[in-house]
């Protein structure tokens, strides 16, 4: 007997070192258990037919494991003992039972569970006759109530077998009811494992970051009872202010991983980093087992690009360059584009063309050039999603004077978006450059340019591609450049255009502005001069066909006055008001032309000299009276010089001739929508 007890301590002992050991890379359950028992002998019988045992008692010392590879299944060395009278003799055998069981498992409820088992061992008997040893064999059921992570209660039942040679010396059922501690003692509960997989993080997108993940954290559940309402967060102390929760989880299962993608709500500080750096991050996170609140806090190394890093797996990524905030670039943009509107006597095309012609200039006459960087080339970075570039901001490339292509053209993004128009970053392979809206729709588009190629229409909006690496060859032949790059990569599927403020929805672009950064802009002559010579050659340009078509049938003789007309308004629409003034003006020496005289009028009055403006079209309107185009401009020029009675009754006349003239130009019945001297159109030409 004691050298059996001997042995079972020996197993339990050995038991209870190695039951905590992983097997598989899975944590395993272990417990040691004590249930007292009640013994039902139902055999044998005797010659009379009563049993030979009365009703006895016993009790069990286990030592269970349940492997982590196969979480409903169970492994159990036991020792047991048993206490039967025999019956009317008033002696008592003695059984000790040394063996192993296996067994199934089922969880109805985290604190639940219902158990199958069979198995057997070696059994000794003994009594005052002498003793026997000999093997057994048992099967039973349980059920287990779980109080803690440590605690539970097991009630079961089961059947045992224990023959002797050709004969049998004991069956019955036991009914036992006891604890069961699991050997892990704190630590139940405890085995959970997050593995972060984290990419870089690129300042530039700290508030992307919030809404979009840098990486995927796998949280495993290596315990047999599931977690409930998991939060799981991160945070870097160092560019942090909270922990942000990225994941939340009702419940995960025994054996059960999650993949979640991991966010985090970073803070401006991160944008100080000028050098890729490391810094230190955690993730948390807390859980309820067995209701029980758990949390584990696991370290991780985070990678920090720096603030002028991107990688080109999405191009729209470039717009959170396009800082058009930036006190440097505002102060550049508007003062070039303050000068393009108050030049009221250049009304060719539309005010957002004409200052995005303007402020390209400006960056000629500035001094900024192109200039590939031998670092981080732009053909050979965009190919990859995963190289890393370095983007200047445009204060930055102002400052330097030089940039890569997509240096260049967030620089003329960031212009252009800062007086209002609208601009798209066109990508071709290995090659960047922009795009603009000149606010005008496609069919007016079609009727200002001479070549329809010149601009692309996507989604009803006109776009004017710019390849912005030639800004010291002008405008005019960046345009072109642009264009014919545009349409070739079109054709062949590779052009993509993205609109910045679209993009700027998902990559928004960041409050940055270099400390100490000095912009010197040209003189305003040397701007003005820029602008006005690029502005002629374009307009000269458009309509040189046309000129030379109506040129040819004044030289004709047909219908010269009218002819001579048409080409003044041409000039004047393009913004060229001296050649307009010598048209009109032969058109009137040739027959008096009516309509000639109301365009002299509106060519004085895009001049500023008001008085003159008004003397012809009050000419005009002796020959054309209710003329709508001679009734707007000499009630404008009324407006101009504070007539308000006169501007009345000119309205009064208006309406009686175009009540749609007065709802169009006049609004309020007064106040014409181009009062301000520097807003000042022309859209009716007498014809």
């Amino acid at each position: 007997m004691r050298t059996l007890q001997a042995r079972l301590c020996a197993y339990l002992t050995v038991f209870a070192a190695i039951a905590a050991l992983p097997v598989a890379g899975q944590s395993n359950e272990a417990s040691l258990s004590v249930l007292p028992s009640l013994a039902l002998p139902i055999g044998p019988k005797l010659s009379n037919g009563l049993l030979l045992y009365d009703m006895g008692y016993g009790g069990s010392v286990r030592g269970e494991l349940v492997p982590g590879f196969a979480r409903s299944a169970f492994g159990r060395l036991s020792f047991d003992f048993e206490m039967l009278p025999l019956n009317g003799s008033g002696q008592t055998v003695s059984f000790a039972y040394g063996g192993a069981d296996l067994g199934v498992s089922y969880r109805p409820a985290p604190r639940l569970e219902l158990r199958a088992l069979a198995g057997g061992g070696i059994y000794f008997a003994a009594a005052e006759s002498g003793s026997v040893r000999n093997p057994y064999a048992e099967a039973g059921g349980e059920f287990m109530i779980r109080f803690t992570p440590t605690l539970a209660i097991n009630l079961g039942a089961k059947y045992r077998y224990a023959p002797i040679p050709d004969d049998l010396l004991y069956q019955g059922v036991s009914a036992q009811v006891g604890l069961v501690y699991d050997l892990a003692g704190s630590r139940k509960g405890t085995d959970l494992r997050l593995e972060p997989n984290l990419t870089p993080v690129f300042p530039l997108f700290y508030s992307y970051y919030d809404k979009n993940p840098f990486g995927i954290a796998t949280v495993k559940n290596r315990e047999n009872i599931p977690m409930e309402n998991l939060k799981v967060s991160f945070y870097a102390k160092q560019y942090m202010d909270t922990p942000r929760i990225f994941a939340t989880l009702k419940s995960l299962a025994p054996g059960a991983a999650a993949e979640l993608p991991v966010y985090g709500l970073f803070n401006d500080a991160i944008f100080r980093v000028t050098e890729g750096t490391k810094a230190a991050g955690e993730f948390s996170v807390e859980y309820w087992y067995l209701g029980k609140k758990m949390s584990q806090t696991i370290p991780v190394t985070l990678t920090v690009e720096n603030r002028n890093a991107m990688t080109w797996d999405d191009d729209r990524k470039a717009a959170a360059f396009v800082t058009a905030k930036d006190p440097i670039v505002l102060g550049f943009s508007k003062t070039i584009a303050s000068a393009v509107r108050s030049d009221v006597s250049a009304p060719a095309i539309s005010t957002e063309f004409r200052t995005a012609l303007a402020i390209f200039q400006g960056l000629k006459a500035y001094g900024i050039g192109y200039a590939t960087d031998p670092a981080t080339p732009f053909t050979e970075r965009s190919n990859s999603d995963t190289a890393i570039d370095f983007l200047q901001f445009p204060g930055q490339t102002l400052s330097y004077r030089a940039g890569d292509c997509d240096d260049l053209t967030v620089l003329y993004a960031a212009l252009l978006e800062a007086v209002g128009i609208e601009t798209a970053l066109v990508t071709t392979p290995g090659h960047i450059f922009l795009a603009f809206n000149p606010a005008l729709s496609p069919e007016n588009a079609a009727r200002a340019f001479a070549n329809q190629g010149d601009f692309a229409v996507i989604d009803g909006k006109t776009w004017i591609p710019v390849e912005i690496t030639l800004v010291k060859d002008g405008f005019l032949k960046a345009w072109t450049v642009g264009a014919s790059e545009y349409a070739s990569a079109t054709a062949a599927g590779t052009a993509a255009l993205y609109p910045v403020r679209e993009a700027w929805k998902t990559y928004e672009p960041v409050g940055f502005a270099e400390a100490g950064t000095l912009v010197a802009l040209p003189p305003t002559e040397t701007l003005a001069s820029a602008y006005k010579a690029e502005l002629e050659r374009f307009s000269r340009a458009q309509i040189a066909d046309r000129v030379a078509s109506l040129e040819r049938l004044i030289k004709a003789g047909k219908d010269t006055d009218k002819n001579a007309n048409r080409l003044g308004i041409l000039y004047a629409q393009y913004g060229l008001l001296s050649d307009a003034r010598s048209q009109f003006e032969f058109a009137l020496k040739q027959s008096g032309l009516p309509q000639a005289q109301i365009n002299m009028g509106n060519v004085e009055y895009l001049g500023g000299n008001f008085p003159e403006a008004k003397r012809r079209y009050q000419i005009a309107l002796k020959a054309l009276p209710f003329n709508s185009a001679c009734l707007v401009g000499l009630a404008r020029t009324q407006e101009a010089l504070g007539d308000g009675s006169g501007l009345q009754a000119t309205i009064a006349e208006l309406r009686v001739a175009d009540e749609s003239a007065v709802a169009r130009y006049f609004p309020d019945g007064a106040a014409s929508r181009a009062a301000e001297s520097d807003d000042r159109r022309i859209e009716l030409w007498g014809e």
